[in-house]
């Protein structure tokens, strides 16, 4: 199936060993990932040269993004970034592109900081999750973020814009540029797209304002990749956090359970991100006994026989 062959490719991209077949399989992919890396580093001069334009909004806009395909955290530290926002008083939203959302409007309401407009399927699954967590605080969805920032200004009077997975939408001016790293895997394999996750070349990292390392712990990788940083500028802080579960949503049902429902809780465990292995992680933290886990694609879109299938799986495993 697609499905499959879509995680095989993943694995042998991220760990393709040393063997010939392997390098012939990838050749075409590593010739791609220069041409990639070549239009991306162009991409980026023709902005600061000014011969793509930015926008910018009267208002302050903080961006949040990554140098990798996903993964990083960036939706837990919008939200903590956010509510810090709004605990100093000031007015805030958050724009994000909606990945994957069946929206067709230039821009629109996900939620106007009470009330929820738009369900996942329409808005996408993290824009409908920002909506849920931040109150007080409107999400608006757009691929265009200049009209996006500009309906928040108009109908919220927003002062401080936080730009979803921003990092590399150079078409609207930003403020302040955070750029979070994974700290067990801070660049994937080192390569570029579609040979490696990297979004842009390494030397895109002097970019950022501040680098926020997420995940961090101390069996973390990121001590060994500081030669990667030696490029910044002198003065750009580093920041690190750690994540730590909040609540356990019961689907179908109403209200939430503590994490520590989950120790010694026998669990067939699926999830369709990025980085499947940090939530395996997280579980097992948790003490939960995994009888079973199943990564799909990032974003998946579960259908109903592949939850009947996973529902019946359970039950044999006798997973609570």
């Amino acid at each position: 199936s697609m499905t499959l062959l879509k995680n095989f490719l993943h694995r042998l991209i991220r760990n393709p060993g040393e063997n010939l077949p392997s390098r012939v399989l990838l050749a075409p992919l590593t010739f791609l990932s220069f041409l990639y890396g070549l239009a991306a580093t162009v991409r980026v001069c023709f902005y600061r040269k000014g011969i793509y334009r930015s926008r910018s909004l009267p208002c302050r806009v903080v961006s949040v993004g990554n140098l990798t395909l996903g993964g990083t955290g960036k939706t837990p530290f919008v939200i903590l970034l956010a509510e810090m926002i709004l605990r100093r008083g000031y007015r805030a939203a958050v724009l994000s592109r909606g990945y994957k959302g069946k929206y067709e409007d230039p821009c629109a309401l996900v939620s106007d900081g009470e009330r929820i407009l738009m369900d996942p399927i329409e808005a996408g699954d993290e824009p409908s999750l920002l909506a849920r967590k931040l109150k007080g605080v409107p999400v608006i969805v757009g691929r265009e973020r200049w009209a996006a920032g500009r309906l928040a200004i108009d109908r919220f009077r927003i002062e401080v814009l936080i730009l979803d997975d921003g990092y590399q939408h150079l078409a609207l001016k930003r403020d302040l540029n955070f750029l979070l790293l994974d700290s067990f895997s801070p660049f994937g394999n080192g390569r570029l797209f579609p040979r490696g996750e990297l979004r842009e070349p390494l030397s895109q990292v002097r970019r950022a304002d501040a680098l926020v390392l997420t995940k961090g712990g101390p069996d973390d990788k990121i001590i060994n990749s500081g030669k990667r940083f030696m490029n910044l500028p002198e003065g750009r802080p580093v920041f690190r956090v750690r994540y730590e579960p909040e609540e356990i949503i019961v689907w179908g049902g109403e209200g939430s359970l503590p994490p520590l429902y989950m120790k010694k809780k026998r669990v067939l465990a699926f999830c369709g991100l990025a980085r499947p292995e940090s939530f395996e992680k997280t579980l097992r933290e948790l003490e939960a006994e995994i009888v079973g886990f199943e990564a799909f694609p990032d974003h998946y879109a579960y259908e109903g026989r592949v939850l009947e299938r996973l529902i019946e799986e359970a039950m044999r495993a006798g997973a609570e």
